[in-house]
């Protein structure tokens, strides 16, 4: 009997554990973030799309992540394993309009390549952030002294918008403040 007392005791320490070296949050559409502290200390940001639809992200199109009111990030695909073919150029402008206190985004499509994209015109509107980029996923890193670590702790939302391959534009919108004491302990 004690025994099993002592393997029940276990088990609650080990999910304990585990549950400060993650987090998941469901938006009422679905779609899922998780925010995890891997074993060799480096900490991840994973948006799933929602299992409900069929749909995935559309290849050549930006996601973009916001924490807040502070400047938008935009995902792009940076890390590929070998072999892998180099993806094509995301096709997709988006132009910002600067309310009082807020960002917001207007997507327009562009068939040809855009030279102000080219020249770099978006480096005052956008930062970048090399991400894996999967049909129904996008894994990001949290690195320590960058801007998304100083964000997260005191954030209350995050965003992503993004483009489904049907032309369908999304936004998820990720409540934080109710988990702040959990994003602490996962935050270098």
């Amino acid at each position: 009997m004690k025994a099993v007392i002592f393997t029940l005791i276990l088990l609650l320490a080990q999910a304990v554990t585990a549950q400060t070296t993650a987090i998941e949050i469901r938006h009422e559409n679905g779609d899922v973030l998780t925010i995890q502290r891997l074993a060799d200390g480096e900490v991840w940001g994973s948006l799933f799309l929602s299992d409900r639809m069929t749909a995935s992200f559309a290849g050549h199109e930006l996601i973009v992540l916001q924490i807040d009111g502070h400047q938008p990030v935009k995902l792009e695909q940076g890390f590929r394993s070998c072999g892998a073919p180099a993806p094509k150029p995301q096709q997709v402008v988006y132009q910002f309009e600067q309310s009082e206190s807020e960002w917001a985004l207007s997507g327009t499509e562009s068939p040809q390549t855009d030279v102000l994209k080219l020249l770099g015109w978006d480096r005052d509107q956008y930062q970048t952030l090399h991400a894996d980029r999967r049909p129904e996923v996008v894994d990001f890193p949290i690195d320590p002294g960058e801007s998304l670590s100083e964000q997260l702790p005191g954030a209350g939302q995050i965003s992503f918008r993004y483009v489904t391959d049907r032309g369908e534009q999304r936004e998820s919108i990720f409540q934080l403040a109710p988990h702040q004491h959990i994003l602490e302990k996962l935050l270098p």
